[in-house]
């Protein structure tokens, strides 16, 4: 739980721990006055009527005076004041008290001595002096008040209290000591203060630091009930710390997450903490959650006080591992293309050597040059195609040109045309247009795209059918080329 603000400033602050100590003050003089005055009566040697019309005086007079002490502390102004008020009206109080109970032979006498006390603990050396001041000199002056007020000695058979030397010489030095054990006391209540805030500061700083954390933590005591959480956590785990704070591991977490509450009640029972574990696990949407987590003891004076789990999402990290080994797949797959289009090359060499022998020796004329001229410009056409295999690893860069659209796809019918894959009914059309258009392309690749579209066309026509290759004027300066077919489709 965390305090609030308000609590915190007040926990911390000087000022309130004086006001409440005169706060404690006014409840002590209430104690003291309802225990010790009825027991002083009964106790001393003249337990008339009159002592008790002293006592019950004596008890509305404290509470009164008490009353408005605990409205001056509620105002809280003016501590010094109300400091010395209140160790002069106990002066007063207990003076008046032995004057009316038997002067200095009065067994309420040794009460100056709690007064002093009183006055050294709350206002430090100057006040446990003035007290032991004040309380001499109304031992001093009893005979005189007791005139003053006209009471009657007190009629006693046993031997009067101390010497008056001794008494004041006493309330002297318990005056002294008071007054340093009070200035003991600040001091002290001042470093534990400081120590209080610079704990604070810290947990401050520790909480700052763990909620800024990517990687989730959280911690169990020694019974297993969670006891933190941090927002990684919360994130992680798809539940908040206040629905799983001061519940049990064993019930709070659902089952989806259960192998990460087997493994840190595990670690809590067998006090065997767990480095770099792989967990599998659901989210809260049902996919697989891979959680990478290390568990360790909490210590405390070598007893085992609890659990920290330190986890992290590993769905990233393994989809990177996914990637990384497709990429060695395909690098592979890339030397196995090289291998293959070494011997493709190594079988075209010798075809195009052949195909330019027989053009050279060979005058061929209509439809067999045409064939002849199809096979000289495939075989150029593959052997680019395997350049382009051997170049696998790496992107090819294009190589765009000018070129006239209507002469390219007129190229590319005739060559649909004589493609052994086409059946006897199947017909290919082409019709240049009225105004030719000239495209920058690279001829290589957006061949094979028109090749590969080609035969899509071919295969769905089937043995008898329709392919009809055109373009038309696209947005802007944009040309989109087009092969319809009759076929059933793709």
């Amino acid at each position: 739980m965390h305090a609030s603000p308000r609590h915190e400033q007040n926990r911390m602050d000087p000022v309130n721990d004086r006001w409440h100590g005169l706060a404690t003050a006014i409840w002590a003089r209430l104690l003291v006055a309802t225990l010790a005055l009825p027991i002083g009566v009964l106790l001393g040697p003249d337990a008339s009527q009159s002592s008790w019309w002293v006592l019950w005086w004596a008890l509305l007079g404290v509470g009164v005076v008490s009353a408005l002490f605990a409205l001056g502390v509620h105002v809280r102004r003016g501590f010094l004041l109300q400091t010395y008020a209140q160790i002069s009206a106990d002066l007063v109080l207990v003076t008046a008290v032995a004057a009316f109970s038997g002067g200095r032979e009065s067994q309420f006498v040794p009460f100056f001595a709690l007064v002093v006390i009183s006055g050294g603990l709350l206002g430090q050396l100057p006040g446990g002096l003035y007290a032991a001041a004040m309380a001499c000199l109304a031992f001093v002056g009893l005979p005189w008040i007791d005139q003053l007020m006209g009471a009657e000695p007190a009629v006693t058979t046993v031997s009067a209290v101390p010497a008056p030397r001794l008494l004041m010489a006493f309330l002297g030095m318990m005056g002294v000591l008071a007054g340093v054990l009070g200035e003991r006391v600040r001091r002290t209540r001042d470093d534990l203060e400081r120590t209080a805030r610079e704990l604070d500061r810290v947990r401050v700083d520790n909480d700052v630091i763990l909620r800024h954390l990517t990687t989730g933590i959280m911690t169990v005591d020694g019974a297993g009930i969670i006891a933190y959480m941090n927002p990684a956590a919360e994130q992680v785990l798809a539940h908040r710390a206040l629905e799983l704070r001061g519940r049990p591991i064993g019930t709070a977490l659902p089952e989806r997450l259960v192998p990460l509450r087997e493994l840190v009640l595990e670690t809590l029972d067998k006090r065997s903490p767990r480095a770099r574990a792989e967990l599998m696990m659901k989210n809260a949407t049902g996919r697989t959650l891979p959680l990478g987590i290390s568990t360790n003891l909490l210590m405390h004076e070598g007893h085992v006080t609890g659990v920290v789990a330190v986890f992290q999402d590993l769905t990233e990290v393994r989809e990177m591992e996914r990637r990384a080994r497709r990429n060695q797949t395909l690098a592979e797959v890339g030397a196995l293309a090289a291998g293959i289009a070494h011997e493709l090359r190594n079988g075209l060499n010798p075809i195009s050597g052949s195909v330019e022998c027989l053009q050279r020796e060979i005058k061929l004329e209509g439809e067999n040059a045409v064939l002849m001229e199809l096979i000289q410009r495939e075989c150029a056409r593959l052997n680019r195609f395997v350049t382009d295999l051997l170049n696998y690893s790496r992107e090819r860069d294009l190589a765009p040109e000018v070129l006239d659209l209507d002469d390219q796809l007129a190229e590319l019918r005739e060559q649909i045309a004589r493609d052994p894959r086409r059946g006897s009914g199947v017909t290919v059309h082409f019709e240049r247009s009225a105004a030719p258009v000239t495209v920058r392309v690279d001829r290589e690749l957006i061949r094979q795209v028109w090749l590969n579209l080609a035969a899509n066309a071919l295969e769905a026509v089937g043995e008898r059918g329709t392919i009809t290759l055109g373009w038309a004027e696209g947005e802007g300066d944009l040309i989109v080329v087009e092969f319809a077919d009759t076929g059933v489709g793709i």
